[in-house]
């Protein structure tokens, strides 16, 4: 069974019914759902964009004080700012959106519930969508909606205690990837897009932490940074996800495709391209 641990719904760029279209010509079973976190956002498929991302990339892996100098700039005043463009970032995410979606087809789709601790989110209320059909374990982006990893403490203690899984984007806060993990020792943690922005000092971190994965979504990442995480960290720490639709150049053609080859191109036997692909996943959440 195939699993997309990480994508999100927003049919202003690409609808359900296109999403589970491309699921299928991937031999995708479920996807796991997040609701949108900024504007409709759609790419230009150019060449400088193509050298900024591997700028960005080698910066990031080599020469990180630059790197997350970089990184750092691309939030401003509730504002998500690529190759020029800014999209409105969403303070308060809209998890009924999730919900509707996991109502129409819940055979096919998961959940995330997102929080953003910042509107002062009860714990509350998270637990009413983490009891609905469907939802398995809570998504938050201290990146984009700027926080400290340690607003997070409320949220963490219920999915700890809860046995649930937390995806997290994290911010250039220094060390903040060890903050939860030494906290909250049972909490199952994702983090996405491999880690990023830290990847070779948090893959250090992270092949010692039972219970901490790395996710292989977004254009952040390419075949080559995903080979290194698996060399890092081993088939059993790695989970394979898309960030979709972000990427996409035009409305309802997403290329599920990619993000898949480049866990299909991984120089390991087959039944270890299956954890990566589901069975990492399915373990977390069971």
């Amino acid at each position: 069974m195939i699993i997309d641990c990480h994508f999100h719904v927003d049919e202003t760029m690409l609808t359900l019914e296109k999403m589970i279209e491309g699921m299928d010509k991937n031999d995708v079973t479920k996807t796991a759902l997040i609701a949108p976190m900024n504007g409709t956002m759609f790419e230009l498929d150019s060449i400088f964009q193509q050298g900024l991302q591997h700028l960005f990339r080698f910066l990031i892996l080599n020469i990180p004080q630059i790197g997350l100098g970089i990184y750092d700039g691309l939030v401003k005043d509730g504002y998500l700012k690529l190759y020029g463009n800014s999209y409105k970032i969403f303070t308060k995410p809209d998890n009924d959106i999730v919900a509707t979606a996991i109502d129409r087809f819940p055979d096919r789709f998961l959940g995330w519930v997102a929080v953003n601790p910042m509107t002062h989110v009860s714990v509350e209320e998270v637990e009413l969508y983490l009891n609905k059909p469907g939802f398995i374990g809570v998504k938050a982006h201290p990146f984009m909606h700027e926080y400290s990893i340690k607003a997070l403490d409320p949220v963490a203690a219920m999915c700890e205690t809860k046995g649930m899984p937390m995806i997290i984007h994290l911010s250039s806060e220094p060390d903040s990837y060890k903050y939860l993990p030494e906290n909250y020792p049972e909490l199952k943690i994702i983090y996405a897009h491999a880690g990023l922005p830290f990847w070779k000092k948090l893959w250090n971190y992270v092949k010692n932490q039972p219970n901490v994965f790395v996710d292989t979504s977004s254009d952040y990442l390419n075949p080559s940074i995903v080979k290194k995480a698996v060399e890092s960290l081993g088939y059993r720490k790695v989970l394979y996800g898309c960030d979709g639709p972000y990427g996409m150049k035009k409305f309802n053609e997403y290329d599920y495709l990619t993000k898949k080859s480049w866990v299909d191109s991984l120089q390991i036997p087959d039944n270890q391209k299956e954890y990566i692909l589901g069975k990492n996943f399915l373990a977390l959440i069971d």
